[in-house]
């Protein structure tokens, strides 16, 4: 039998090994020549177990008359992936099954946006990742390079950041992180400013796919950038949070609605919204 089994890094996972019922089990975990678990005699015999496993393998004793052999495997590494066999030898039947396990890494990436008096800057983030991320930077349609990048290991993960400073407002720029199992994009856009006068109400449109709203993991954060003091607004994860008061988000198009405007509001509005694989952040100056 073949069955494939996919687990992420640092936790735990059980490898099946289903077979007939039968007296006097014996049974063998390895992976090519190592020794992961074998159990004879009723009980674990581990004497010569691999020292890579040692302390993280499990065996459900409670089930094995009942015919199942299956492995628990704790703490998962990255070098756990790989072909599995489990061999179960009975007095009545002799059973193999092969079980090949993907090992997981569950990263995370994020577009940050900073603005001072003098510079606009991006942050491109990648957290937690296996190998090293490729990250690359594109601004209109023509390829750019990074102006700082930081780095860090926690054990075999990276984690890394990389930046663009820029002035020119009027082209979309893109950072993208590649990865062997996974890529990841966002997207940084200025629209047209918005004038208003003291006391009225504007809506600030927020630029979205459609198709994005129905993914999993979706999310609208609207934050206000004024003085280079960043405050966040209101979010919208499957719900609406307010928090402050005069702003709330429609739910139907994700603009931010500001009531009663003071000159207080002028500023820069940024709407982020998320997906696993995408981030787009949408800025526009209001001025009151």
């Amino acid at each position: 039998e073949q069955e494939t089994v996919t687990g992420l890094f640092s936790k735990d996972c059980i490898l099946p090994c289903p077979f007939p019922p039968g007296d006097d089990e014996v049974i063998y975990w390895k992976k090519g020549d190592k020794n992961v678990h074998s159990y004879y005699y009723q009980k674990d015999q581990l004497e010569r177990q691999d020292p890579d496993y040692r302390h993280r393998t499990h065996l459900f004793h409670e089930n094995i008359p009942g015919g199942n052999a299956s492995l628990k495997l704790s703490n998962l590494t990255l070098t756990d992936e790989g072909p599995y066999s489990c061999y179960v030898g009975t007095q009545q039947t002799k059973t193999e099954v092969e079980v090949t396990l993907h090992v997981r890494v569950s990263s995370y990436y994020a577009l940050e946006y900073q603005k001072t008096d003098t510079e606009r800057m991006l942050k491109c983030y990648a957290f937690l990742t296996y190998p090293a991320p490729r990250i690359s930077w594109v601004r209109g349609n023509m390829s750019i390079l990074e102006t700082d990048r930081k780095e860090a290991r926690d054990g075999v993960l990276y984690s890394l950041r990389s930046d663009q400073n820029f002035i020119n407002t009027a082209d979309p720029y893109y950072c993208h992180i590649h990865l062997p199992y996974e890529d990841w994009a966002a997207e940084w856009k200025m629209q047209d400013q918005l004038s208003n006068v003291e006391g009225s109400s504007t809506a600030i449109p927020c630029e979205y796919s459609s198709n994005t709203t129905t993914s999993e993991g979706f999310s609208v954060v609207w934050t206000l950038n004024r003085n280079a003091v960043i405050s966040v607004l209101a979010s919208f994860n499957g719900t609406s949070h307010s928090y402050q008061p005069r702003v709330q988000i429609n739910q139907s198009d994700f603009s931010l609605v500001l009531r009663d405007l003071t000159p207080n509001d002028s500023g820069e509005y940024l709407c982020n919204i998320s997906t696993p694989h995408y981030t787009k952040l949408t800025v526009r100056t209001l001025q009151v």
